[in-house]
């Protein structure tokens, strides 16, 4: 009879030990990323307000006034996006925190649950002489067998439903801190955005103190520097297009049709990318023929994101046809001719390492990128540090290199 009391203490006190919960949710986590994330949402709807007014504010242009303007709200647009990138950043950073808690809570209760089967199987089967034959040969009447029967197996699927959910748990947490752990991969990118985003507000600050500084605040100053920029940028192209076309008659008068240089080179094949990393279009610039570009004149090319200085890559194979050092604040440029009726242009360079007549290969390096204002090769006029990129023909006809490349939006 004793051991009878025993066995039906050691159930219930089993069956109690498995009805409780081990883990508690940190709820303070979930009301920061819920706080968070309103903040997000309401600096996000902000952005895509002033993104909106920008974009008019750039077909707009029309004097020095309207630019600088675009300038400030550029500015604007920048430290709201910082805004918005640290709050992702501490978003993404308390919901990680926040799942590495749930983990260790379950993996704690996993412990516990363990331990408690042990302790459970050693006393009913091994304390006091608890154990199968026991129950059987102390059991007074059939029902007081049945009764022990039914709270052991009732322990025994207890037991093991309390293995199957806690490993399902495990699982799905475990799958869990694995998409966190991407999720903190992006939290670099983040962080590089953020680099490229600080680095292109102080580069709208100094474009804005230094188109004031080149037009002395005056109106006429800035349409007559805005109309030499035009003009500049046509001869460039004026003089690639001349160059081509004079190296196509050398190459027919010398029998050798579709040679680009001195050795021949055919780019048969796609191209790459100028810049290392994302190739994301800039801000300050503009997309392919973008309608809010806003400078009087059509966009011939795309204006990639790129600090003062970037490393620039040749985008396929070829022999260079031009490489303009205007040797001051003029326009500075290279072009490729790739042999395939295409022509690469990289234009706003502030240092070139490669000459007219060198054979390149994809992916060489072969200049540095600028566009600040009144620094080396950045033009007469610009808005900001960037690379324009552009692909023509050979009668100089701009070609939309998004048919060859898919380059990634403005940060914002």
């Amino acid at each position: 009879m004793e051991k009878a009391k025993i066995f039906l203490g050691i159930a219930l006190m089993v069956l109690v030990l498995f009805s409780s919960s081990g883990g508690v949710l940190a709820g303070e986590l979930d009301d920061q990323i819920i706080a968070k994330k309103k903040q997000a949402d309401q600096v996000n709807q902000q952005i895509k307000n002033l993104q909106n007014s920008l974009a008019q504010k750039q077909k707009e242009i029309k004097s020095l006034g309207d630019q600088l303007n675009v300038i400030d709200s550029r500015i604007e647009l920048i430290q709201l996006q910082l805004q918005a990138n640290q709050r992702d950043i501490e978003q993404t950073s308390a919901d990680i925190a926040r799942t590495e808690n749930e983990i260790k809570d379950k993996e704690e209760e996993i412990a516990r649950q363990k331990e408690t089967m042990e302790r459970v199987i050693r006393k009913i089967y091994m304390d006091k002489g608890v154990n199968a034959v026991s129950i059987i040969v102390e059991s007074q009447s059939f029902s007081e067998l049945v009764e022990k029967t039914e709270y052991l197996a009732r322990i025994r699927a207890k037991l093991k439903d309390t293995v199957d959910r806690l490993k399902v748990l495990k699982a799905e947490l475990e799958t869990k801190k694995e998409q966190l752990d991407e999720k903190m991969k992006g939290l670099e990118t983040l962080r590089h955005d953020n680099q490229l985003e600080e680095s292109a507000l102080e580069d709208q600050k100094y474009t804005k103190a230094k188109i004031v500084e080149m037009t002395r605040g005056q109106e006429s100053e800035f349409k007559s520097r805005l109309s030499a920029a035009q003009a500049e940028e046509a001869a460039a192209n004026r003089e690639i297009v001349r160059l081509v076309q004079e190296q196509a008659r050398r190459n027919r008068a010398s029998g050798v049709e579709g040679r680009p240089g001195r050795d021949q080179v055919v780019n048969t094949g796609g191209f790459g990318y100028p810049l290392a990393g994302p190739n994301r279009i800039s801000i300050t610039g503009g997309d392919f023929m973008d309608a809010s570009y806003g400078l009087g004149f059509p966009h011939t090319g795309i204006d990639l994101a790129a600090s003062q200085g970037t490393t620039i890559y040749a985008a396929g194979s070829g022999a260079v046809i031009v490489a303009h050092d205007s040797g001051n604040a003029g326009l500075s440029y290279i072009a490729i001719d790739h042999g395939n009726g295409l022509i690469t242009k990289y234009l706003h360079v502030s240092a070139i390492f490669v000459q007219a007549g060198d054979i390149v290969n994809i992916g060489d390096p072969i200049g540095q990128s600028g566009g600040s204002p009144g620094t080396r090769g950045a033009g007469i006029f610009t808005t900001g540090a960037h690379l324009h990129f552009e692909i023509n023909d050979y009668q100089g006809r701009a070609v939309n290199p998004h048919n060859y490349l898919s380059f990634l939006p403005p940060l914002f």
